[in-house]
């Protein structure tokens, strides 16, 4: 099982952060065109929770996610509507028994990325550059889609 470095997580942060707004778009649009399906799956929660602020945040993670992966020489296969339909019930039924025992190993073991999900909780839970706290319901929502994300990715990691 291939794990997502601190390492890799933190140098495409670094990298993401200073780029151009050229640069990340060049990066971003890399990225995008190489997973469509499975970041119109992720961006459609910012529709469904009418929250423009989630859909910066999930590209933003994505991107830091994906080149996190390249840095580190992962590949992913391409994620497409079959895997994501497959993944729905078991997702939607990990978060439900989440919700009510707040047992975090749930989402450990469906992410299967300790790193990928410990950089997102710290994004949700701890001060941006200016001293900011993500708002409760932003961070409620960048949670869920945040397990989301990875746990996705993690499935199409291709394996050794």
């Amino acid at each position: 099982m291939t794990q997502i470095s601190e390492k890799f997580i933190t140098e495409a942060t670094l990298k993401i952060d200073g780029l151009n707004e050229d640069g990340l778009e060049k990066l971003s649009e890399a990225h995008v065109l190489a997973q469509e399906v499975f970041v119109g799956y992720i961006l459609s929660s910012a529709v469904e929770y009418e929250n423009d602020h989630l859909l910066d945040y999930m590209i933003y993670y994505f991107n830091i996610f994906s080149e996190a992966l390249t840095l580190q020489g992962v590949k992913m296969n391409k994620i497409d509507e079959a895997m994501i339909d497959e993944f729905q019930e078991e997702y939607i039924a990990t978060l439900d028994e989440y919700m009510e025992t707040d047992d975090e190993d749930l989402i450990g073991s469906l992410c299967n990325q300790p790193m990928m999900v410990s950089f997102l909780l710290h994004e949700i839970t701890g001060e941006d550059e200016t001293g900011e706290v993500m708002e409760e319901d932003l961070a409620s929502h960048v949670f869920i889609v945040g397990v989301a994300l990875i746990a996705l990715m993690n499935r199409a990691i291709v394996r050794d």
